[in-house]
């Protein structure tokens, strides 16, 4: 008889990036558009006739500031993103134009969960124009703390710290 093995497979929790990137895709759900994470680079590249406007979600990486020690280690990182926007016509009620404004409206100083600032913009511009389809990018940051985990050891980081004082 053949023991059976009862296996739990857990799935791993989101990294601080796919964090990121999900509460981005959430605020930017509008009717009439596509809003999703860029799935794979290739989807930017298809070269297809684009019947409803969308927007790609992509967090590039970051770049980080000098750290910061108190008990645990802490680096500030400027995290860096991007929205592809691909619509079939540049101007009208769905055009490139009109999905830009609605997500810029949406982002500029919106504050993402866990972050120190607020979203601020650095460039928009034109990527591509064939097959007939529009597709611009708008690349923006934010900035929040990379702090050290907790790792299990012998001794463990403190936590709290409690001073008594005594008056004489």
């Amino acid at each position: 008889m053949a023991a059976t093995k009862n296996i739990t497979e857990q799935t791993p929790a989101p990294t601080a990036y796919e964090r990121y990137e999900d509460e981005i895709v959430e605020l930017l759900q509008m009717q009439g558009v596509d809003v999703t994470p860029l799935p794979k680079i290739e989807a930017l590249e298809l070269p297809r006739q684009t019947q409803k406007p969308q927007i790609f979600v992509l967090v590039n990486g970051g770049e980080f500031a000098e750290r910061e020690e108190m008990t645990v280690v802490a680096q500030l990182e400027t995290v860096q993103c991007e929205l592809f926007i691909r619509a079939k016509n540049r101007r009208g009620k769905m055009g490139l134009f009109a999905v830009y404004e609605e997500a810029k409206r949406r982002l500029l100083g919106y504050c993402p969960q866990g972050a120190k600032t607020p979203i601020y913009f650095n460039s928009f511009g034109y990527v591509s124009g064939l097959h007939n389809y529009w597709q611009y990018a708008l690349t923006f940051s934010f900035a929040a703390y990379s702090v050290q985990a907790d790792q299990p050891d012998e001794t463990p980081l403190i936590r709290e710290i409690t001073h008594e004082i005594t008056v004489l």
